[in-house]
């Protein structure tokens, strides 16, 4: 919890409570505000004097916004806000905020439909005299909920992780490459980070350098269960390994997949005529061994 002063009032609501010690000695659960409106949406606070549970009861004061009258709203229904609650303090005359730590939206839909602190602030710390959240029994609490435009909901957090050695090569061994009469080949399903893949390769090249040179391309090959607007980011090597010598031959790319290019690769990789030349080693016993190493890999995902 990220906890703040500010002099000006909250924009949206306030609550003001008398005689707040009575609540307590009641043992009150709940008091519900009457329902306001922010941004063309109707809200209310949700304020549990004595805490939401067991577990805080007595020792915390637990208060939410909760938004209201969505049984008539389409299913599939999202609202994203930014929620700020206040309770005001009467010695220095401002008002301290509470606001998520890592300043996270809130995305409310059907299965969420409040947003809060279970531990908004001690009930011990609250009544503390010196701490002026109480005058005369009374006190004021306070909500601003701030609905993000449209346009702003496409904000994306980038991930990235570097792949241990151990576990970021997939090698693939083509056996009898001189004998392939298929214009594509596939290789199994891999896993690298979070993302399945899987290599293409044209044994004799593909459109343009058809009869030439070998292409080879990577894919995302699990990109139908990603939701909308993903987007991978990868640093990747290409390697035909030279069996028996040092010579193997490797081409770095760094690309982004998404659903305009799931997948990305090198057309012209090597001549057909120096992949079989004997001497390079590329095609021992007519084994054709192809590898794609990742060095660093992103996910591109929702912000909240």
């Amino acid at each position: 919890m990220f906890v703040s002063k500010r002099k000006h009032e909250p924009a949206h609501y306030m609550l003001k409570i008398e005689s707040f010690s009575l609540l307590i000695e009641a043992k009150t659960p709940k008091i519900e505000s009457d329902v306001f409106e922010a941004n063309g949406h109707k809200w209310r606070l949700d304020l549990y004097p004595n805490g939401i549970d067991e577990e805080n009861e007595k020792s915390h004061i637990s208060l939410y916004v909760v938004i209201c009258d969505t049984e008539s709203w389409p299913k599939g229904w999202e609202v994203y806000v930014d929620v700020c609650f206040f309770v005001y303090d009467h010695i220095h005359h401002n008002y301290v905020t509470f606001q998520d730590f890592n300043w996270r939206r809130t995305r409310f839909h059907e299965k969420k439909t409040t947003c809060g602190f279970d531990k908004l602030i001690s009930i011990e710390s609250f009544m503390e005299s010196q701490n002026g959240y109480l005058f005369n029994d009374s006190c004021v609490f306070g909500a601003e909920v701030i609905t993000v435009p449209e346009f702003t909901q496409v904000d994306r957090c980038l991930s990235m992780i570097k792949p241990l050695a151990t576990v970021n090569t997939h090698t693939w061994t083509i056996n009898k490459f001189s004998a392939v009469t298929d214009s594509v080949l596939y290789s199994e399903v891999f896993k690298v980070g979070n993302v399945k893949w899987k290599l293409e390769l044209f044994p004799k090249g593909e459109n343009i350098v058809n009869g030439t040179h070998l292409s080879i391309y990577l894919g995302v090959h699990d990109y139908a269960s990603f939701t909308d607007g993903w987007k991978v980011y990868a640093k990747y090597k290409f390697r035909v390994k030279s069996q028996g010598t040092e010579n193997d031959i490797e081409e770095e790319c760094v690309d982004w997949f998404d659903n305009s290019a799931v997948n990305w690769g090198i057309l012209e990789f090597i001549l057909l005529s120096e992949l079989i030349d004997s001497e390079k080693g590329y095609l021992l016993n007519d084994n054709l061994i192809v590898e794609v190493e990742f060095s660093v890999m992103g996910m591109l995902r929702r912000f909240v």
